[in-house]
């Protein structure tokens, strides 16, 4: 049986509104959960509240219903559920977590948009590269032999890439299979997750755009359970599901340790230097208004923003640049066929 994935963002906002419209109508709750899984397009999904519906129709709660699906269903979620029926509260809950993982779904699907190209651009680059040194140069040493040139350093030293990468293609292949695997075998423990991520986070680019999400999602599901009236301690505790980085949630929670001990979230942030200056800022302002949830909000929409810019800044640089990069790596190929040729037309001549 394979790793249980879990819901998208797309999926739980989904799910969320469904279930607030199901607790909020006259429908009893197994009628609700029934209908959502009629209605569902998603397999896991169905199967999800096939589940819930029967251990509802046992005398379940939704959230302990929902508490069996750890695997599928985030940690953060179904405390949030758990909540908002200890609250009374269950729908405005719904509403609020719809809206975040609405939120989330939006950012995820920047991300994407900004990295796909350039990812097909690089692979199609590999591609001609491989395709040049692999085939084209080969047929052309033949040639530029058979009439007597004499092929210039920058053709020897390509031609001597290309006859590696072909003797050793299957070795290369395998030595990128290997690496995949290894990776994957990292990934089923949590310390190596959390050096996987962490790796992540030093990486110049990749590293700055995780933390930036990573503080998005912090501070916004952070400004929704401190509105729900959740300790501030707590809160942050809960957070740590939700950042999608191991090393962030292992941080995160030192930082509600420190709060727990008598630090101030402020503090607690500022000393693992993990979330951007904004956000510590804002906290410092938040903490003497007693406004915290609605500066959360504030900062996370800001650095929504800040996301935003630097991802199409990014699309905007590297594009161009991946295609800088092969035109100049087609050039000196073609500069390393055509000097032999050139030498050979004017001795002929």
């Amino acid at each position: 049986m394979g790793k249980i994935r879990e819901l998208s963002s797309a999926e739980l906002s989904s799910l969320s509104r469904q279930l607030a419209l199901v607790v909020d109508s006259e429908l009893s709750l197994q009628e609700g959960l029934d209908l959502l899984r009629q209605q569902s397009k998603s397999r896991a999904a169905q199967e999800l509240l096939l589940r819930a519906r029967s251990r509802v129709n046992e005398g379940q709660t939704l959230s302990e219903a929902f508490a069996e699906e750890k695997g599928l269903l985030p940690e953060f979620y179904i405390e949030m559920i758990k909540m908002g029926e200890q609250s009374g509260n269950l729908v405005r809950v719904l509403t609020r977590v719809a809206d975040s993982y609405d939120k989330e779904a939006k950012i995820s699907s920047k991300v994407m948009s900004a990295v796909t190209y350039p990812l097909i651009l690089t692979v199609l680059m590999l591609c001609v590269i491989i395709l040049l040194l692999t085939e084209v140069l080969p047929m052309f040493g033949e040639v530029l032999s058979s009439l007597g040139g004499e092929m210039p350093g920058i053709t020897r030293a390509l031609m001597d890439i290309g006859a590696f990468v072909g003797s050793y293609f299957y070795v290369l292949l395998l030595i990128v299979a290997a690496v995949i695997i290894a990776v994957a075998i990292m990934r089923q423990s949590e310390s190596g997750r959390e050096q996987l991520d962490a790796m992540k986070l030093r990486m110049p680019i990749r590293g700055r755009i995780t933390r930036n999400i990573c503080a998005v999602r912090f501070a916004r599901n952070l400004a929704m359970l401190l509105r729900s009236g959740i300790s501030v301690a707590a809160s942050v505790r809960m957070t740590r599901s939700i950042v999608m980085n191991t090393r962030i949630a292992s941080l995160i929670e030192e930082a509600a340790d420190r709060v727990e001990s008598g630090e101030t979230l402020r503090s607690a942030l500022l000393s693992l230097g993990l979330f951007p200056d904004l956000l510590v800022r804002l906290l410092t302002v938040a903490e003497s208004t007693g406004h915290m949830d609605d500066m959360l909000d504030r900062a996370a929409d800001v650095m929504e923003e800040e996301l935003d810019e630097r991802l199409a800044r990014l699309t905007t640089v590297l594009e161009p640049a991946l295609i800088i990069v092969l035109s100049i790596i087609i050039g000196i190929v073609l500069v390393s066929v055509l000097l032999p040729v050139a030498r050979i037309m004017n001795t002929v001549g």
